[in-house]
This record gives C-alpha cells, structure tokens and sequence, in this order.
C-alpha cells in the first residue's frame, strides 16, 4: 500500500521541488519503489530539474484517453515520474461521470511504497486539495521572515478547511543548526497559538553550493554529489520518514486519496473562519524590536499572526482586499507629495546658486555692498616722468 506524501511551500524559491527529486531518489536507493508526482500546475519544474521533456502528461489522460501506463516517465535514476502539469487544474472540471474511472485510473499506482506530490508553491485550491486528501504532508520553509509568514498561511488554510492532522516541517537553505532550530520553533509556537494544527520536525538541510552547480547540471545532486552536505541531510530525512509513518497509513488507500481529492477540487475553497478559542484568548503581542535582527526574526510570525487574527472579524475578503489597496493608494500618494516638494526646494535651490554666480558683488571699505574701485593706468604720463628723469640727470 503506498504512502502518499504532499511536499508543499508557502512561498517559491524555498528549494520544494529539489527536495522532492533528491527525496524520492534516495528512497528508491533504498529499495522503495517509488513514483513522483509533478504537481506543479504549468511551470513543471521536475522536467526542467532533470532535463527531461516528457511527450506526455495528465491532461492526456483526461483528453485523449491516455493511460497512467502511457503518460508515466519509468525508472528515471530508480524513479517513475508522473508529469501532472496543467491536468491537475483540468480534473476539478471532470463530471461526475468522468471521476469514478479517473479515480479508478489513478489508483492502479498502489502497488508503489511512496507516491510524492510536488505541489504549485503559495496558496491554491489544487495545493490544499492535495494536502487535505494526503496522509501525510511535508512543508518546506526557509529560515527567512518571508518564508516562515507564508507557511504560516498555508497551514491556516488548511485549518479554516478542516485539516487537523499533523505536519512535517523542513527547513532548507539554513547556515546554522541553531539557526534552523529558532525558525522552527517560532513556527511552532505561532502555529500551537493561533491554529488547531501540529507541527513536527522532519529535518533540516545545510546551504550547500553543491545544490546550485547540481541544478545548473539539471542532475540530481544525491547523485551528482552523494557525500556532500545536502546529501547527507537528504539521506537523514528520508530515514526519518521510513521510521516515522503516519498512524493511519495502514487504513489509506490510493481509491480514498483520490476520491478525496476530486471532491475536495471541486468544492468552494475556503478561505476565511470564526476565531477559534486559541485566538479569542490571545492577549496582544509585544512590539518587535527593530534594533535587533534577531529579535525581527523571531517575532515576524507573531506579529503578522496578531495583526490578522485581531482585524480579520471586521470585514469579509473583498472588503479587506478594497482597503489595502486603498491604503496603498493613500500612501503612494503620500510620498510623490514628499517627492515633489523635494524637486520644488531642490530648484529654488539651484536657481539662488546661478544667481549667486551671475552678479557677483563686492564689499566697499565701509562693508557696503557697491562697485568695485577702477584703477586708472597713465601710460603716457610714466613716459612723461620718465624722460624729465632722464634729462635731469644728464644736466
């Protein structure tokens, strides 16, 4: 029976969809037959990390009454790769009449022992399908303020859409282990407060060069660089996973992943709910203190958190969105105001200094300002002096 595992980000760039890859590479190292799924709507990253350029997607499927046989990349370094792309978005337009076989279709990948969904990054209604329908689900963070904020939003999506279980956190692109441990752990104490979510930590993954120069082979760095440190931390994620399995796995079939999974596309995602009892007893947060980064980076979460929990009740979605941009607007007006006083005093400026320069004045003996002094030269009457000078020393 597989385990389906969702890795998913709240914001792009954290390194999701590498972690996928080299994850489900090592887990095929070990044994574990496994099959990635690119769930990432339209970018289809997995092709463009691997240099791979499947003739085939999930859309053919759903279109062209392809098989899952058919579409599916096999054994690609120990891997089958499911290429999802655009499909993913189509099967939430299926007819009740077109799920049942696409169900049927899907579930015939039970015989793997992982199934891994690389999701789109961000918040959407195909990532929160996918998370909601999984058995377990794994959110890759950064150590970064942006980052942490993002994920936070995400597990409070799935909260506000019935998500109680538990999920895995990893934090990739981090210096330090105390570093990662800080990011970690104010996540989990923001998380513990406001939402009816656990977190649990899975595993952190060391800044590595060796990942960059791997994607920019479009090679697997497990496989380019086994022994560096990103493949270390790699190997002790997925060990790790195999240790730990979810408690309900055993009663989890692909049939349910998946019927779940179409129901939950084609219902209305919601994206907003009533204070909870954690955050009805929440006293406000503490000022942050901007003079220490470290102390930002510790309280970004909290204070994002507080700030929402304590004006969501005021205004519905659109009304909300209406406002910012009002008060962007008001802002943007504000300072081409500021700006343009600038350029005014800048001017006035520049015009008293050509003046300045132009008429230049002169100070009598006085200190009155006047004309300066002319100077006569008598040429004629030095020659004059000059000869009776002459002629007087002759005589």
């Amino acid at each position: 029976m597989a385990r389906v595992i969702t890795i998913a980000s709240g914001k792009g760039g954290v390194g999701k969809t590498n972690i996928s890859v080299n994850l489900s590479l090592y887990l095929a190292s070990r044994g574990y037959r496994t099959c990635l799924f690119d769930a990432d709507l339209g970018l289809a990253n997995i092709n463009i990390l691997l240099g791979i350029y499947p003739e085939y997607n999930l859309k053919d499927v759903i279109l062209r009454q392809k098989s899952i046989k058919e579409i599916l990349i096999r054994s690609y370094y120990g891997i089958d790769i499911i290429p999802g792309s655009s499909g993913v978005e189509m099967m939430a337009n299926l007819d009740y009449e077109q799920i049942d076989p696409m169900v049927q279709s899907l579930s015939k990948l039970d015989f793997y022992d992982f199934l891994i969904f690389d999701t789109s990054a961000g918040v959407s209604k195909n990532v929160v399908s996918f998370c909601m329908a999984s058995s377990e689900i794994i959110l890759v963070v950064t150590p970064e303020p942006t980052s942490l904020t993002d994920a936070y939003a995400l597990l409070k999506i799935l909260s506000i859409n019935g998500f109680k279980d538990s999920a895995g956190i990893i934090i990739n692109q981090s210096k330090s282990s105390q570093i990662a441990k800080i990011a970690y752990s104010k996540l989990k104490e923001t998380v513990q407060k406001f939402l009816q979510i656990n977190i649990l930590p899975i595993g952190i993954i060391a800044h590595d060069s060796h990942v960059l120069e791997a994607v920019k082979a479009q090679k697997p760095f497990v496989s380019l660089y086994p022994n560096s440190n990103a493949s270390k931390c790699i190997k002790n994620i997925a060990n790790q996973i195999i240790n730990n399995k979810a408690g309900n796995i055993d009663n989890y079939s692909l049939e349910t992943f998946w019927t779940r999974c179409l129901k939950i596309l084609k219902s209305p995602l919601r994206l907003s709910g009533g204070r909870n009892n954690k955050e009805a007893a929440l006293k406000k947060s503490q000022p942050i203190n901007f003079a220490d980064k470290n102390v930002l980076l510790n309280n970004t979460i909290d204070s994002v958190a507080s700030q929402e929990s304590a004006n969501y009740p005021k205004m519905n979605e659109d009304r909300k969105l209406c406002q910012e941009i009002r008060n962007l607007s008001n802002i943007l007006i504000q300072n081409f105001s500021l700006l343009t006083e600038e350029i005014k005093g800048i001017r006035k400026a520049m015009e008293m200094d050509r003046n300045n320069l132009s008429e230049p004045k002169a100070l009598s003996a006085s200190g009155n300002k006047s004309e300066p002094e002319i100077i006569p030269l008598d040429f004629e009457a030095f020659l004059k002096r000059k000869k009776n000078h002459v002629e007087n020393q002759t005589d």
